[in-house]
């Protein structure tokens, strides 16, 4: 490897880097403005399906994290806050809410991320107030996001010359399962979704993704993004286990669900324009909100099954 694979190495590294940490400031500082008022939200939504569903939608793109809004449940069920049939048609919300931030960064409005970061550092520094500085932390975080996006980008664009990348992923986007469990483990590590279908638009824009193949880049990252909660409920007591659970099994189901169907059906079904990225964007919003919808009449059914199967034991 010459110097200048090394030096694309290190732009997609080095953008997955600020990708990451631009994430985990956003859903940091949205955490802090947000504090105990989710908490309180949760209890009045027992009950309501369609509310539960909206809260947990708008939740998620507040958070910018379903992950982040299903540990809080696990947390809330573990203090025996709320049980799982109050929070299962949250979970579903969760997933449609997650589709925010990827359709945020197919924009070109990533074009303005070294902006965003700039008056946002200098606003956090100068700015005395809590919620000023909590707000000036998200521009920020939005700001080194679209960086590290940027970053990605022209990382692939420089090793997509070279054969044995071509190679590494024909063969790895020769089996479909195997890219869904690599992606998998792959956002279990990062803890987000949108990095690892981030780092999917980046490979895509560059040619080294077909339209398909990114589809089960997406199929991955839905199931791997529960490793969040799962990890969270070890500890935790039965209602938080079920909930984490729940979360497991509904992303789970969503990709048994379109897996099968993909070659059949579901590249045929989605709208497409003349941009990747868009189309991987509304592919991920497309199937969430199908699964969304296919499921809603499942949920209390769904409750049910879970509580048998991880039934009280304290």
């Amino acid at each position: 490897m010459g110097f200048e694979s090394y030096n694309a190495l290190a732009l997609l590294f080095g953008g997955l880097a600020f990708f990451m940490y631009g994430m985990s400031l956003v859903s940091d500082h949205l955490q802090k403005i947000a504090a105990n008022k989710i908490r309180e939200l949760f209890r009045h939504i027992s009950g309501k399906k369609y509310l539960a569903i909206v809260v947990g939608i708008f939740l998620t793109i507040f958070l910018q994290s379903s992950g982040a809004v299903t540990s809080m449940l696990v947390g809330l069920g573990s203090a025996r806050v709320v049980t799982l049939q109050q929070v299962m048609a949250l979970i579903v919300g969760t997933a449609v809410g997650s589709t925010f931030t990827v359709q945020v960064i197919s924009f070109k409005i990533v074009d303005y991320g070294m902006l965003m970061f700039i008056m946002g550092f200098f606003s956090y520094f100068v700015a005395q107030r809590t919620i000023s500085k909590n707000i000036s932390g998200v521009v920020m975080g939005f700001g080194m996001l679209f960086i590290g996006l940027q970053l990605m980008g022209m990382g692939t664009d420089i090793l997509k010359k070279y054969d044995f990348i071509q190679d590494m992923f024909l063969h790895l986007n020769e089996g479909p399962l195997l890219t869904c469990v690599a992606t998998a483990l792959f956002t279990a590590l990062v803890h987000s979704s949108a990095v690892t279908i981030g780092l999917a638009m980046s490979l895509a824009a560059s040619g080294m993704l077909t339209f398909e193949q990114s589809l089960y880049w997406v199929y991955g990252a839905n199931v791997g993004t529960t490793a969040t909660a799962l990890m969270a409920s070890v500890g935790a007591n039965y209602i938080g286990r079920q909930v984490a659970w729940a979360h497991f099994f509904y992303k789970t189901g969503t990709f048994l669900l379109f897996f099968f169907l993909t070659n059949i059906a579901v590249v045929h079904l989605l709208p497409t324009s003349d941009l990747i990225v868009r189309d991987i964007a509304n592919a991920h919003t497309f199937l969430n909100i199908v699964s969304a919808i296919i499921f809603y009449p499942l949920i209390d059914w769904g409750a049910r099954f879970i509580e048998k199967a991880f039934p009280r034991n304290e």
